[in-house]
């Protein structure tokens, strides 16, 4: 099997951190950053595995939420691959803790230590990491995983080599659906093409769009913009909506965001072919006018925020309460 060989697409880095390597220059400090769901903690955990020498991806499959909720720390490769992931909201001190204060007895063995979503890392536990970071042993090496750079203290950032992963090419998008055929269910090749078009070449976003059914599910999110556009009562209609599974809910923000960015399009271009969501344009097209001053791009902030919350474990009620109240202020802002 080839360099990071569970990874599909991220040429450029592939490429990158194999030179690094064979030239003995890997840097001891990584960043992976990237929206989610393009492969950053596979390609982290199979670079550890190369460094740790051993294919520590079928075990790493099985670490999940429920197993990082279950334990501080995960561990692979005779414990030397440690990966660190938020059991809650954010990063806890307790939980690096059990890194550093191993690092003295790992003697001369190389130890790779991964810490995912790590722009939940509050100051007071980043700055726990700095020293580590910025002057590590020569046999202990980081790579940290983020959805959002910017969230990173920059005196992390300024600590490490960082890494950008992008959306897939058409190509590498296709490869990846017909070798996982039994995660990305679609029944003809306009299917697969619609899915690439929407998900703007990201398998992760596919994957929690999409469904098991591999079919665009837009229908609950278009009926969430019509009663907001529509109704004179839409907070009371809505309030008690949303899917109260986490993952659900998540999956309908998204749709939510998807059909947003086509009501900023057509609000103030209608005249333009540009919508994503084809099998919802012409109700799209219909209220669209109802969000043009600014109104959608505003509403796409709200749902965007909204996004992160849930990310952050926040309570899916109190955001989708925020999400109504939020996008109703604005819908009915006359004075634009």
């Amino acid at each position: 099997m080839g360099f990071l060989s569970h990874v599909y697409g991220q040429t450029r880095v592939k490429a990158e951190l194999s030179r690094l390597l064979e030239e003995g220059r890997l840097p001891h400090t990584m960043i992976f950053y990237g929206e989610e769901g393009l492969g950053k903690t596979t390609a982290a955990l199979d670079l550890a595995g190369t460094l740790a020498g051993k294919d520590i991806f079928q075990e790493a499959a099985s670490w999940n939420d429920e197993a990082a909720a279950k334990a501080p720390v995960l561990t692979a490769a005779g414990d030397s691959v440690w990966y660190i992931r938020p059991s809650g909201i954010e990063l806890r001190i307790d939980q690096l803790r059990l890194f550093l204060d191993a690092m003295p007895s790992f003697g001369g063995a190389l130890h790779v230590c991964v810490i995912d979503e790590a722009q939940t890392m509050m100051p007071a536990a980043a700055n726990v990491m700095l020293k580590s970071l910025e002057e590590p042993p020569e046999n202990v090496y980081f790579i940290l995983i983020t959805h959002d750079l910017d969230a990173l203290l920059p005196t992390i950032v300024s600590r490490a080599e960082r890494f950008p992963f992008f959306p897939l090419s058409r190509a590498d998008y296709e490869a990846l659906a017909a070798a996982r055929p039994e995660e990305f269910h679609f029944e003809s090749p306009e299917a697969l093409e619609e899915a690439f078009f929407l998900s703007e070449g990201n398998p992760g976003m596919t994957l929690e769009m999409f469904g098991e059914s591999g079919a665009p599910q837009p229908d609950t999110a278009m009926e969430f913009w019509e009663r907001l556009t529509d109704s004179g009562t839409p907070f009371s209609e809505a309030a008690s909506s949303a899917a109260a599974d986490r993952k659900e809910f998540r999956k309908m923000l998204r749709w939510m965001i998807m059909i947003g960015r086509d009501l900023m399009v057509l609000s103030e271009a209608p005249e333009a072919d540009l919508a994503r969501c084809r099998r919802a344009e012409a109700r799209e097209r219909r209220i669209a006018p109802a969000w043009s001053g600014g109104r959608a791009e505003e509403a796409l902030e709200v749902l965007k925020q909204a996004d992160e919350a849930c990310r952050r474990y926040i309570s899916v009620k109190n955001i989708w309460d925020m999400i109504l109240i939020s996008l109703i202020r604005i819908r009915e802002d006359r004075h634009r």
